[in-house]
């Protein structure tokens, strides 16, 4: 008889080798924080790798491991040495966080240049694309991975009261590329999932809303839930969807955003 796990057994990441790009700060530093205190070292990137200090501080604060490593998603060379310099200091990789991604350029697409809407793409869905395949090209030798993209809310439904198709595009981007992989690596053991936030309070959001109180107002009455959300929450999804947990799940894009995508 087939013994089950319990609980703990189920979310510890005890063992595990995790990679979380966009890490120095907000989401990116949660996400990394939260896998160090279920048990996994964690492989640090961004593109200042001075900026990445906070956060290996915290996660050795933690008892685990830290490597910092300096990659820029666009770059597939980066991010191979990025994979590189993962698996030849642990050993392994078993979790990837695509958290690395540029933010929404608050324009009316006739004014994006050429050069705004090929940064958004390129880094939010090339860079994402070229994380996944180095991890996965690891993940094969061992049979086994879980990779955790970023869509949003915004990649199924366009944000009211703001400018931006090439975000929109870019995290609608994510949620087909996210099925695509978890088809191609099902029999490798991988498994491929997404997340789409809606708005939390992280200090850019914070710092835009504090400028435009009354623009924060009408985000937050679009929210059932009627406040932005807490980027602990979205952590601990985070962890839930690198953990034995969710083993059976792939080629999901689970929703968080208060509701928000309700009406």
């Amino acid at each position: 008889m087939k013994q089950h796990k319990s609980i703990q057994e189920l979310i510890s990441l005890e063992g595990k080798v995790a990679v979380v790009t966009g890490a120095s700060r907000g989401l990116g530093s949660a996400f990394a924080r939260a896998l160090a205190e279920a048990g996994a070292d964690v492989s640090l990137s961004c593109r200042h790798q001075a900026e990445l200090e906070d956060t290996a501080g915290a996660v050795r604060a933690l008892g685990r491991q830290a490597l910092e490593i300096e990659a820029d998603v666009t770059s597939p060379d980066q991010v191979r040495e990025l994979v590189g310099l993962t698996v030849k200091r642990f050993g392994r990789l078993d979790v990837l966080v695509n958290n690395a991604g540029a933010m929404r350029i608050n324009k009316p697409p006739e004014e994006t240049t050429p050069e705004e809407w090929r940064f958004v793409i390129d880094t939010n869905v090339n860079g994402t694309f070229y994380c996944c395949r180095e991890a996965a090209l690891q993940m094969k030798k061992q049979q086994s991975g879980k990779i955790i993209n970023l869509s949003s809310k915004s990649g199924f439904t366009v944000g009211r009261h703001f400018h931006g198709g090439s975000y929109d595009v870019s995290k609608a981007a994510i949620v087909m590329l996210t099925k695509a992989l978890a088809v191609e690596w099902a029999p490798y053991n991988i498994r491929v999932n997404a997340i789409a936030p809606g708005y939390y309070d992280t200090q850019p959001n914070r710092d835009f809303f504090l400028n435009n109180p009354e623009l924060c107002a009408k985000v937050v009455d679009l929210v059932p839930l009627k406040r932005l959300g807490d980027v602990g929450e979205l952590a601990g999804l985070v962890v839930c969807l690198a953990s034995d947990i969710a083993n059976y799940m792939t080629g999901t894009t689970i929703l968080i955003d208060g509701g928000y995508n309700i009406w």
